[in-house]
């Protein structure tokens, strides 16, 4: 799929983000994901971006924080972020990059995932509940921003052997959430990440927490150095192997 990628230049690698339109109130966090993009490229890391192809649940208006009428695409969204490098995220599979990083936003919940009514279950968008699952069986990194880590405790939760570790932060009905979809909560400050070193799974609160833009970028640059190390810890034992 990326033709550079083939060939090993140097130690770049490619890092998919996925998107759930654009906005915090309706898709992904701006924030986040235009810093986890600075930090990726900083490190020497190229980000490729990724969104499905549906309908929005739900148009918030960001300014009076209302439900609109509009009819508005996910993937049409994501590209305010984006442009037109951004593809269908039926397109990704986990053999194309090495690593996923989810940033947060409501639109992880409204677009990528449907509540069931019942909070320990969430049925995941199939495309995103595939690469979540195929990214952790090939042993690759995943990085997980505020609510982004529900959906990752929901896509692995029956395949693993231990529970996943994984933070929302610190509020108790999202706290009781994650442990009931079988994983570990650490509370934790916006701008700590928690690692799962067994899963290799790098999870921060992030915007959940109200923060200064200066600590969603540290939070971001926390998440995106955790991630990188497992990238250069998988590919160095691959090349000793």
């Amino acid at each position: 799929m990326f033709s550079e990628k083939n060939n090993h230049i140097g130690s770049m690698n490619d890092i998919a983000l996925i998107l759930s339109g654009c906005g915090a109130y309706d898709g992904s966090d701006i924030w986040e994901v235009v810093l986890i993009c600075y930090q990726l490229e900083k490190k020497g890391q190229r980000p490729v971006f990724f969104a499905p192809n549906i309908l929005q649940k739900e148009v918030i208006d960001h300014l009076r924080q209302l439900a609109l009428s509009d009819q508005r695409n996910v993937l049409s969204e994501s590209a305010r972020i984006a442009s037109d490098q951004i593809k269908e995220l039926g397109e990704l599979s986990g053999r194309d990059v090495d690593a996923l990083i989810l940033p947060g936003g409501n639109g992880v919940i409204r677009n990528l995932s449907d509540s069931l009514g019942d909070e320990e279950y969430l049925k995941l968008n199939p495309d995103i509940r595939r690469i979540l699952r195929e990214v952790c069986r090939r042993k690759k990194p995943i990085g997980a921003c505020g609510l982004a880590s529900l959906l990752v405790a929901s896509a692995l939760r029956d395949i693993l052997e231990t529970p996943l570790t994984l933070t929302v932060g610190k509020d108790p009905r999202l706290i009781r959430q994650i442990e009931q979809l079988g994983a570990v909560h650490v509370i934790s400050r916006g701008t700590e990440v928690i690692v799962d070193s067994e899963h290799k799974v790098v999870s921060t609160p992030a915007s959940l927490l109200k923060l200064k833009i200066i600590e969603i970028a540290q939070a971001t640059e926390n998440l995106v150095s955790g991630v990188i190390d497992f990238v250069k810890f998988t590919q160095n034992r691959r090349s000793h192997a």
